[in-house]
């Protein structure tokens, strides 16, 4: 049986609730709505299993290679899916190669691993087989997003002031270097440059041309040419359905309000169950919806249906190119080269990892 969340894990899924709590709109027929997409359907050309995990997170380090974390032992799992072979590393603690409350994961170069733990606010980087190489120590109240080029982009939380009548926390953009922790750059201005309150630091990434990409409102994207640029472009998702929450939806929310606070009755317990069926899904899938292929093309997971299936929206640059389907329930995702590996909830409520194939993947605008 899994072990009982820890006080620092129910922490950080408070944090999740507040940054996830935005509204989308009343749902349609999955098929209808796949046909209405004209979504390219994917086959996974391979599979493996994965630990049952509340983190959502998945990284490729090679062709044959991803991992995982497994939120309730602590570990990282890695699995060639050549061979099936394992390793596992990691436990929780505060030694060498422990992790308090280890959030993330992420591919760094010459194919090594960076875990990213909020519980000490460290960064580790290691070898697949679990040999430790580097700790470096992150900024206070940094928050990662995205790894690129040595550099981890994210945010800085701002909690909000309760004396001065703020109720909502701020995001700061930032980026890190992920070898020393020095701080590159921040930006407290480009909300003001986009115009919208709806405006979302929180679930971003940078772009393989080194410029930014934000959510805004329900289903729009700020692109920002780069680090520097004083304007954006706002664009809207052509294949924007509205839905409601599905059952496995209610009770992956219902998990978490049971975890998070004082224990909670069933009357509490169904009573927000009642109230969550009856608000409309967001449009993007969080805290990690954004990946790019070897084309350069942004990959934006949403939350459309996710039970028999999950759907990427696809853009290059500010143009819309198309939507994908794959197998399953989508938890997070990750692209190298022409390799998507996709971790995901099977019907049986068992995890696994699926391989997929891009390099024949094309559209015609």
């Amino acid at each position: 049986m899994p072990n009982a969340l820890s006080p620092l894990s129910t922490r950080l899924l408070a944090v999740i609730l507040l940054i996830a709590s935005t509204h989308a709109a009343p749902n349609t027929c999955a098929q209808d709505a796949a046909n209405e997409f004209n979504a390219i359907e994917l086959v996974p050309f391979a599979s493996s299993d994965a630990p049952f995990t509340t983190s959502a997170d998945i990284a490729i380090l090679s062709e044959a290679t991803a991992c995982v974390i497994d939120s309730f032992e602590s570990q990282i799992h890695c699995v060639d899916r050549s061979d099936g072979s394992l390793s596992m590393f990691g436990s929780e603690g505060e030694g060498p190669g422990e992790f308090v409350g280890i959030v993330g994961i992420e591919r760094a170069r010459d194919g090594q691993l960076i875990a990213i733990d909020y519980g000490d606010r460290s960064l580790t980087v290691f070898k697949p087989d679990g040999t430790r190489m580097s700790e470096t120590r992150l900024p206070p109240e940094f928050n990662a997003r995205h790894f690129r080029g040595d550099r981890l982009f994210g945010f800085k939380l701002v909690m909000p002031d309760f004396s001065a009548g703020e109720f909502q926390p701020g995001y700061v953009p930032m980026e890190v270097d992920a070898y020393s922790g020095d701080v590159q750059w921040e930006r407290t201005d480009l909300g003001d440059i986009v115009g919208r309150d709806c405006f979302n630091p929180a679930i971003s990434a940078i772009m393989p041309s080194g410029g930014l990409v934000f959510q805004v409102c329900e289903y729009e994207l700020a692109f920002f040419a780069s680090k520097d640029a004083q304007s954006a472009t706002v664009v809207a998702s052509p294949n924007y359905v509205e839905a409601l929450p599905n059952e496995r939806d209610v009770g992956e929310h219902i998990s978490v309000f049971s975890s998070v606070g004082l224990p909670k009755s069933d009357e509490e317990i169904e009573a927000a169950a009642a109230a969550f069926r009856k608000v409309p899904k967001e449009w993007i899938l969080k805290p990690h919806p954004f990946g790019f292929d070897n084309q350069n093309r942004i990959w934006v997971a949403t939350t459309y249906d996710r039970d028999t299936y999950s759907y990427f929206d696809i853009w290059t640059g500010t143009e819309f190119d198309g939507a994908v389907r794959i197998q399953d329930r989508l938890m997070a995702f990750d692209i190298l080269d022409s390799t998507l590996a996709t971790l995901v909830e099977r019907s049986s409520g068992d995890m696994a990892i699926d391989w997929y194939d891009l390099s024949d993947l094309t559209w015609s605008r």
